[in-house]
């Protein structure tokens, strides 16, 4: 997939992970992207949006996953992730819902079909999770901007490869065994623009600032000043945002997501045009 520009007259929309991930929660949410998408003759999404859909939706697909093959009922693993106090329960739920597409009340159901049901849903994901992969990759968007960063845990397409689990979506990032990704340098080549920046949105916003754009400025300043640090997969997604935004600074003319919180400073800073994505016969979030 090509990431060259195209014309500077061109509009081209940036999606980011959370129209990435909604692009597959609801037939609803699906549409109404579309119809935002008609907009734009040319789409691009970045290689820390692909990092982060690993980490969340193919993640969360893999857990489910996972459970199945060693619960093999589905109920039992649908209500005891659901019921869960966890940050992704809601994806989770969209998962179960919209995904699998596979029903069933645990009042009303035999131990046998339960186990059926848990054997249909385990093979529907061993699909999908590649799929989904492949998707983002290859038929999401025009182009796929990873030459920036270039990094190796968004690169690793999830598979079996003959083992009866997936193996670790994002496993650690360790110079010279598995990580050949050039974040801290992109950082410091970057520094004198984005640094100041942050700077001075977190004093003129104060305590209203983002958290995760001050998250962003502390590990953009640790990389300025310590040449030997060595960044993880979870230290690019807590500056997820500033990464994205600065890997598309200068490929894309606007920005589509659901997150104003962040995309509205960086719309100022990095100069793009953020168009928020809502869904109308849902509650404003």
């Amino acid at each position: 997939m090509s990431s060259s520009r195209p014309p500077s007259d061109t509009p081209v929309a940036l999606l980011d992970t959370s129209v990435q991930i909604d692009r597959n929660k609801m037939a609803g949410r699906s549409a109404r992207i579309e119809q935002l998408l008609s907009q734009f003759p040319v789409t691009v999404t970045t290689s820390i949006c692909l990092l982060e859909f690993k980490a969340t939706l193919i993640q969360q697909c893999i857990t489910i996953h996972d459970n199945l093959r060693l619960r093999k009922r589905f109920t039992v693993v649908r209500d005891s992730l659901l019921e869960k106090k966890h940050p992704q329960v809601s994806l989770r739920a969209h998962i179960f819902n919209n995904l699998l597409d596979t029903y069933a009340s645990s009042f009303n159901i035999t131990e046998e079909e339960d186990e059926r049901l848990a054997a249909k849903a385990r093979l529907k994901l061993e699909h999908d999770i590649p799929a989904l992969y492949d998707w983002f990759v290859h038929e999401s968007v025009d182009a796929l901007l990873r030459e920036g960063i270039a990094c190796t845990r968004a690169a690793e397409r999830p598979d079996k490869k003959g083992r009866v689990s997936f193996k670790p979506n994002l496993p650690r990032c360790v110079r010279g065994k598995n990580k050949t990704c050039s974040v801290e340098a992109f950082i410091r080549d970057h520094a004198e623009f984005i640094v100041p920046a942050l700077r001075r949105y977190r004093d003129e916003v104060g305590e209203d600032a983002s958290s995760q754009l001050i998250q962003a400025l502390e590990l953009f300043e640790g990389v300025v000043s310590n040449p030997q640090t060595e960044l993880s997969h979870g230290d690019c997604r807590r500056a997820g945002d500033c990464l994205i935004a600065l890997e598309a600074k200068g490929h894309a003319s606007h920005v589509l997501s659901t997150n104003a919180r962040e995309w509205e400073p960086l719309e100022q800073i990095c100069r793009f045009e953020f168009v928020r994505v809502q869904y109308p016969d849902e509650k404003t979030r």
